[in-house]
Formats: structure tokens, sequence, C-alpha cells
């Protein structure tokens, strides 16, 4: 009988290891992600354009691709930004529900900063890619992309003084935000109400530099319209009815 329960076992172990091996494709990217009989992997590719004298540019950049694991073929997700560098993948996971169905891909992508942007950038500049689970494949989620954004630190005219963090540099910080009732609130449509914490500078757009004359004070109730990389696009009526639209950062405000 005890021999009978290790040959059993022997076998259904052979079974499983076949049945979730799978042989990726060795690259260097980054690290395949696996799932139920694919994987998700990561390519470097070339993407410079043939030119007159037959010489190729050695701009290289990276894939998002989906592998079938029974039969090799590959499917592309989508190609990570070029922004004068191939960059670096600081991290790629799937997310997923708490009953364990994958909800969405995302990919941190950042880029060193090299030159002169016109922005005293700090470091890197990030990009956050967000591809959503569709059949048997993953399509980009625009939505998403556009919630967790891109941008880097920036510091003021003296680099002394940060003036703007982006929220959103690695996989906890993402998590985080996944997990918070403001997030909850904004996927579902509902209404979202925030307290001002302090005076405010009110922004045409989500850019520190696009800065307008007119700021809130704290304990101003605005509505939250729109979110993007930690920036807020608000609406604050006055005590006359008045409408004020622009964009402010999360942090000024209690509940972002």
């Amino acid at each position: 009988m005890r021999t009978l329960k290790i040959v059993f076992l022997t076998i259904s172990i052979f079974i499983t290891c076949n049945v979730f091996a799978c042989d990726t494709p060795q690259v260097a990217a980054f690290k395949a992600i696996p799932l139920d009989g694919a994987a998700i992997v990561f390519d470097f590719v070339s993407i410079g354009k043939e030119s007159s004298n037959t010489s190729h540019s050695h701009e290289i950049g990276i894939d998002v691709i989906f592998f079938r694991c029974s039969d090799g073929t590959k499917t592309l997700i989508g190609q990570l930004p070029y922004l004068a560098d191939t960059g670096k993948i600081e991290d790629a996971f799937l997310y997923r529900t708490d009953n364990g169905t994958v909800e969405g891909l995302f990919v941190i992508h950042s880029v060193e900063i090299r030159s002169d942007t016109g922005v005293n950038y700090s470091g890197r500049y990030y990009t956050i890619n967000v591809y959503k689970k569709d059949g048997d494949d993953f399509t980009r989620n625009e939505q998403l992309s556009t919630y967790f954004g891109k941008g880097g630190d920036i510091f003021d005219e003296d680099y002394k003084e940060l003036l703007y963090i982006f929220p959103y540099k690695n996989k906890i910080s993402i998590l985080r935000s996944l997990k918070s009732e403001a997030y909850k609130k904004w996927r579902a449509g509902a209404p979202v109400n925030l307290v001002i914490n302090k005076k405010t500078a009110i922004h045409n757009s989500p850019v520190l530099a696009d800065v307008t004359r007119m700021y809130l004070l704290a304990g101003d109730v605005v509505s939250q319209s729109e979110v993007e990389a930690g920036w807020l696009s608000v609406i604050y009526k006055t005590s006359k009815g008045k409408e004020v639209r622009g964009w402010i950062q999360c942090e000024n405000a209690d509940g972002c």
C-alpha cells in the first residue's frame, strides 16, 4: 500500500509539473510572468528605421508579449515608451481580485533624465502602463494607464526643494492606491468630495508650471472629476454659486 502511494504521488508530481511547465523565451528585459498555459514576456526590440545607407539605428525598445506555451506563438500586448533611451522595467505584476481573478497587468517603466527638458526633474521619469485581461489576451487599459499616469519628481529652481513627487514608482504604492477608498469610489463612478488641507494653487492642467493665480484655502470642499498621476481635476463652488475648475495635487486634499 505504501509503495502504491509513493508511485501515485510521483505520477501526480510529474503530471503537475508538465501541466504548468512553460519553456518561455530567454530574454533579459524582465523576468517572465507565468499564467495558466501562457506567460507574459518582455523582449528587447530594435525600433530604428532603415536609413538610405542601409545602416540601422541602435534605438532599442521593450515589447510586452503574450506567449502561449502550447505552440510558442506570441501576441504583442504593447510597447513601452522610448524616451531617448531604452530605460528599464522597475516592476511588472498581475493584479488579482479577492477571488483570484486576473484583473490587469501593471508595468512600471522608467528612464533616466539625461537632457535639459525645461523641467527640473530629479532622477528618473516613470510611466505606468496598465493592460486589462481580455479573454486569452491583454489589451491596453487607457483609463487606468491615465489614472496612474507618468512623470517624475520635480525640484524648484535651486534644486533645494521638491515641488512634486511622482507617487507611483513601485508596486507597493500602486497596490496601496488600488485598495484605497478614493480609488474604489473613482472606479465605481461614485461622487468624491474632498476637503482642502492647506492653501493650494490651482493649475490649468496636471503640469506643475501651468499654474494660475487662483488658489483654494484649507477647509474648502471640492468635488473630484478626474485623476492623473497624483493630480486631481476638481470643481469648487464659491459662496455665490460660481464654479471654479482646475487641477490640484492629491496631497493637498484630505481623503485623496
